[in-house]
């Protein structure tokens, strides 16, 4: 199962698209479009009226923001969160679950008086359950020469918590935290990067939660979307988890220090 998530500041919105079909062609007329939010430790569940066709559900504006996440489910899937007193989510159904080719939303970022881009924005079940850490190079993500650099970093956890976690913006050459920024689970979290942090030696680094970050670039009222994948796809050697494991001994070493 997947979830859908969004982003909106005073000068940014978005809209997302769901497929109503899967990449083999199945669908299923009884989903319907549902969100999520925290309020109180429990998960609070409402079925989104949102517009739709043949094909697409259509998540505008006016449902957009940094907080809720949304799911494709079965009136009667709902139950089952129930039955747990809304204390954390659910895998509701497999329908967005496709293998070898993934299924796809789209998330549009709009740059309001300006351009917009798009990127995938489904959240793996898989996720959810899992704690451990962000570990990222900016440098090739982010341009130095954008009117702004922002980096975001949505967490889904299946808990209904905004619990604080840290994100750093460290330098492994000098070994020092060039910046600490408290951040939040179940939240898709904005942080302007400083241009004097994109280079090769600085990576961002969370401790405890994971994530999915989206490097988002602004220039001459244009805007890019760019994405991170795990680090070992950067390394090509064979020794390359034995080398992540290392660096994020290091980032540790600066951490404490």
């Amino acid at each position: 199962m997947n979830f859908f998530f969004s982003f909106k500041n005073n000068f940014i919105q978005s809209r997302l698209t769901i497929p109503r079909f899967t990449n083999f062609g199945k669908r299923n007329k009884f989903l319907k479009v549902f969100e999520a939010t925290t309020k109180n430790n429990l998960w609070n569940i409402n079925v989104v009226n949102c517009d739709f066709n043949e094909d697409f559900y259509f998540i505008n504006e006016d449902y957009t923001n940094n907080t809720s996440i949304f799911f494709l489910a079965q009136e009667n899937d709902i139950e089952l969160i129930k039955k747990n007193n809304y204390s954390k989510l659910i895998n509701f159904n497999d329908f967005t679950e496709t293998s070898p080719v993934a299924y796809r939303s789209n998330l549009k970022i709009i740059l309001k008086n300006g351009g917009f881009s798009s990127y995938q924005s489904e959240y793996p079940f898989s996720m959810i359950e899992k704690r451990g850490s962000i570990l990222s190079p900016i440098n090739n993500l982010l341009n130095i020469n954008n009117d702004i650099n922002i980096i975001l970093i949505k967490n889904i956890f299946i808990q209904p918590s905004n619990v604080n976690f840290n994100l750093f913006f460290i330098d492994l050459i000098k070994k020092k935290i060039l910046k600490q920024h408290n951040i939040q689970t179940n939240t898709t979290n904005e942080i302007i990067v400083e241009p004097s942090y994109i280079n090769p030696n600085v990576y961002i680094f969370t401790d405890n939660y994971v994530g999915v970050p989206i490097f988002i670039g602004i220039k001459n009222n244009h805007i890019s979307l760019e994405h991170t994948h795990p680090l070992h796809h950067y390394i090509l050697s064979d020794d390359r988890f034995k080398k992540i494991t290392e660096i994020k001994k290091k980032i540790y070493d600066i951490i404490n220090s």
